[in-house]
């Protein structure tokens, strides 16, 4: 390396001739020099790390649902379409709540519904009517493919576990074929049988 700085100073100042031999040979540590410099004086190369993108998944569960018709005493009658499990009074809130002439007792309000299910609220005084003197036994008769919660409840030794139990085997079953379909509702035996078989009809 001294050798060649001597010889590059001697070409310089003029007094030894120049070679091809010594013309490369500078040219070459001159390019080697400028590449040792570039490279120490380089910035390093940025290294960018991607990760992929992780998008969560979506997953809807839907609940079950039942349609339950609401007539009678509501302010907005029709067909309603409520979550499994609801009561009585989640289908009237449905239906805008109760008339101010509707019989509130005439309905079980904390009752499971089911799917298919009918619910009349009755009129005030409408339920006293059915059974006051003077009537006869056949206007007296209840439906029992007809009739609502609170009428079955009003037959006798009938409260609302059973009369619930009557509708739900009436809608399992497509209703009620002969009266002594009734010996089929669990709860209701020959002695309750014979005691409401002749209140009620077809």
């Amino acid at each position: 390396m001294d050798e060649l700085k001597l010889k590059f100073s001697q070409l310089i100042a003029g007094k030894q001739p120049i070679s091809k031999k010594m013309f490369f040979s500078l040219v070459g540590l001159a390019a080697a020099i400028v590449f040792v410099i570039n490279t120490a004086t380089a910035a390093p190369a940025s290294v960018q790390v991607v990760s992929p993108s992780q998008s969560p998944v979506d997953v809807s569960v839907s609940q079950p649902v039942i349609l339950v018709h609401v007539v009678g005493e509501v302010l907005k009658p029709g067909i309603y379409q409520l979550e499994a499990g609801a009561r009585v009074v989640d289908a009237i809130f449905a239906a805008g709540g109760m008339t101010s002439r509707a019989e509130q007792s005439s309905i079980n309000l904390a009752r499971s519904l089911s799917d298919g299910e009918q619910l009349l609220v009755s009129k005030i005084g409408q339920l006293g009517s059915i059974g006051s003197a003077g009537t006869s036994a056949a206007s007296a008769q209840i439906s029992l493919n007809r009739a609502s919660q609170a009428e079955l409840e009003s037959l006798p030794g009938v409260g609302p576990a059973l009369a619930g139990r009557m509708i739900d085997w009436r809608l399992a079953n497509g209703g009620f074929k002969k009266k002594e379909d009734l010996l089929n509702v669990s709860g209701i035996g020959d002695k309750l049988f014979a005691g409401i078989k002749n209140l009620v009809t077809l």
